[in-house]
């Protein structure tokens, strides 16, 4: 062979590699954030269950009956307000709002609600900051996302022929 066939050889080799990296990226993105939506469903992070909400845990009330006085325990919210995942609130926009975006061949994954951060660390807010946020992380690394990325870069990298 000549020179130039390798060459010819590698340039092709640089731009199957290149599509098949951006197919990565791209695929990975879906799944990662398909991952996470699924986090906010299984109310935890991959299996780690999230701090109950205050509205969903039951109180004990007293209740005037014609024999007496009975305790009685109710939910703490009444409705779809005491049945309602955790994160999910009116509206579920925080788990609609996971994306993905593919820049200078990096990934992020990110959520663009002003109080995502907030739910997903942890910490104080609300008007003047008197109100404890606990820690309910729906996103950032895990091994179980490691695994997911690591399985499709080898699927990509099958499927360039040499």
């Amino acid at each position: 062979m000549s020179t130039t066939t390798y060459s010819a050889d590698f340039a092709g080799l640089k731009v199957e590699f290149k599509n098949a990296c951006n197919r990565i990226l791209i695929k990975a993105g879906n799944e990662i954030a398909l991952m996470i939506k699924e986090n906010f469903l299984n109310e935890g992070f991959f299996g780690q269950h999230w701090q109950e909400v205050k509205r969903r845990q039951p109180r004990t009330i007293i209740v005037k009956t014609k024999s007496g006085r009975k305790k009685k325990t109710i939910p703490c919210a009444k409705g779809a307000a005491g049945k309602r995942r955790i994160l999910t609130g009116d509206t579920g926009n925080l788990r609609r709002s996971i994306r993905y975006k593919v820049t200078d061949n990096k990934l992020i994954i990110y959520s663009d609600v002003v109080y995502a951060k907030i739910h997903n660390e942890g910490g104080m807010a609300g008007r003047g900051l008197k109100t404890k946020i606990p820690k309910r992380q729906f996103i950032g690394p895990h091994p179980q996302l490691d695994k997911k990325i690591k399985s499709i870069i080898e699927n990509e990298l099958k499927k360039i022929k040499l």
